[in-house]
């Protein structure tokens, strides 16, 4: 079984300048998540996918290999991170470098373990039906039973059809959400549907993380190192 780890990183952000290699505790974002891959004994091969030479540098330095800085056309802000990885996928395979599982670790998500990578490889061999497997977290608010709209005629209406908002909280259903911090996903199923995740995705449960999108949330990622709360 190879696997393929592969990093985005997109220059370019507007909430946090450079997020992707926001200094935390002296090192760049980018640099835990090439970390975390070089420490499961699973992943077969680590590449970064940048628009920047920066970037490039700083990942190379970390560990990952680099097939040079990728297109413009991905690296817009409305490119998708499964284009992105499409692209490297079949950039690879013309260089005869062939993967049955493709590792995509955001660097905005940097709250995990190389024991969670494990586990949702081994949740995944176990359910041979898969097309792969997600990290997700427990949200609790707002709960989706409680969201509302507005209707044109200006009554409240409820968000979901046929829910109710007046639900004890013991009583809602569990909701779950992506939480970006690890996808694993079949090579052959990417390719032909160009998606990363479908009807036959399995989920992998992990505690509440932070992820990187605006200064408020590395202020929130920094407390909680700093009460160990959270380590990386």
């Amino acid at each position: 079984m190879k696997i393929l780890a592969i990093i985005p990183a997109r220059s370019g952000s507007k909430g946090v300048k450079d997020k992707n290699i926001y200094p935390i505790n002296g090192k760049p974002l980018l640099t835990y998540a090439i970390e975390t891959a070089k420490q499961c004994p699973e992943v077969t091969d680590i590449f970064i996918s940048t628009d920047s030479p920066v970037y490039e540098a700083i990942a190379k330095e970390a560990g990952a290999r680099s097939l040079g800085l990728r297109p413009s056309t991905l690296s817009s802000d409305i490119a998708k991170t499964a284009d992105v990885l499409i692209d490297l996928i079949t950039s690879l395979q013309h260089r005869g470098y062939n993967y049955d599982l493709v590792l995509l670790l955001q660097p905005t998500s940097p709250v995990r373990k190389p024991s969670d990578i494990t586990n949702m490889l081994q949740i995944l061999h176990t359910n041979q039906n898969a097309s792969g497997v997600v990290s997700v977290s427990r949200l609790i608010e707002p709960h989706p039973y409680k969201l509302k709209i507005i209707s044109p005629e200006g009554y409240l209406l409820s968000f979901l059809d046929n829910t109710s908002s007046e639900l004890p909280r013991q009583l809602l259903p569990p909701i779950y959400k992506l939480n970006g911090a690890v996808y694993i996903v079949k090579v052959e199923y990417l390719l032909s549907t160009g998606n990363l995740i479908n009807s036959n995705t399995l989920p992998y449960e992990m505690e509440e993380g932070v992820n990187i999108d605006s200064i408020d949330d590395i202020e929130l990622l920094t407390y909680f190192l700093q009460t160990h709360k959270i380590r990386l």
